[in-house]
């Protein structure tokens, strides 16, 4: 936006001076030029950066793992209003905004989903098509979509570690900082493959794990039964259960205790997408750079009124 207002700028400063041949005057040639070569400096510095986002160089690899077990399909009872979703269009509500922010960045980017229940199967291996990676988060990653009941977090880490091992020879080494988000509620109820074995590896291949957990711990969240209306009815009894009760506290184990390495963030937090973004190294806040175009940008207002009224 900065740099097609400072654009229209400086087309109407070339056609009015083109109209008033500001230059044929010995007086104003040197301040046209200077004039001129100012602009132009505004301009580029104003169309430099924009809708990119400052942070580090290089390529970002983020690897999603996502729980489609059975609990990730509760939610709070619907007949008190609230439109919070299931557990997992909580997460899907996350991991959307971040894959613009991801698109929005000018870095390299390549992505790989992988959904798990007391198993992990690839969806989708490493790919740099983002618009693809939406779709398959926002239509594919659905509950049931995998025959084998229950959730396994071990299944989930251990089933990342090969995608990371498959990456191009120069992305997996320690050095190149790679990215798991793991999705969950936490709620493990199989525990075939060993977590700590899992994490200490994808430690050593140099990614740092985001536990991304949704579950209310305070508002009873169940499997919705619906009516031929699709009027609420119930919840669902589930193994002798109604009620999912989320594990926020194994997550956390997940994320681990140096904030360097890991990161926990709660699902339904408002600030949830900034913070997972902030940790890759995409920053949001561009605010100063947005007053320095802005300070460029009325500049170049400023020199449009001068040059007006100088040379009218």
């Amino acid at each position: 936006m900065f740099s097609i207002l400072a654009f229209v700028i400086l087309v109407a400063l070339v056609g009015y001076w083109s109209w008033a041949r500001v230059w044929a005057s010995p007086v104003h040639q040197r301040s046209t030029l200077v004039v001129l070569l100012v602009m132009l400096l505004l301009l580029v510095y104003t169309y430099r950066g924009e809708d990119e986002f400052p942070g580090a160089d290089g390529p970002v690899m983020v690897a999603v793992a996502a729980d489609v077990s059975l609990s990730m399909g509760t939610l709070p009872d619907p007949a008190t209003g609230s439109d919070i979703g299931t557990r997992l269009e909580r997460a899907q509500r996350v991991l959307l905004p971040l894959l613009a922010n991801l698109s929005a960045a000018a870095r390299p980017t390549m992505i790989s989903v992988t959904a798990f229940t007391a198993k992990s199967e690839t969806i989708l291996a490493w790919d740099d098509d983002l618009s693809l990676v939406r779709e398959i988060i926002e239509y594919v990653l659905t509950t049931g979509l995998l025959t084998e009941a229950g959730s396994d977090l071990g299944a989930a880490l251990n089933g990342v570690i090969p995608m990371i091992e498959s990456l191009p020879e120069q992305y997996r080494g320690a050095e190149q900082t790679k990215f798991l988000i793991l999705i969950s509620d936490g709620e493990q109820n199989v525990t075939r493959a060993d977590s700590a074995i899992a994490i200490a590896k994808l430690q050593e291949l140099g990614v740092k794990v985001i536990a991304l957990h949704v579950g209310l711990s305070d508002v009873p969240e169940g499997l919705p039964v619906y009516d031929e209306n699709d009027d609420f009815v119930g919840f669902e009894e589930v193994s002798g259960q109604i009620f999912s009760v989320p594990d926020p506290a194994i997550m956390r184990i997940i994320a681990g205790e140096d904030s360097t390495q890991g990161l926990f963030v709660q699902g339904e937090s408002s600030d949830a997408v900034a913070t997972i973004t902030n940790f890759i190294g995409l920053q949001t806040g561009r605010s100063a750079a947005d007053k320095l175009r802005l300070s460029a940008l009325l500049l170049l207002w400023a020199l449009l009124v001068w040059t007006l009224l100088r040379w009218l």
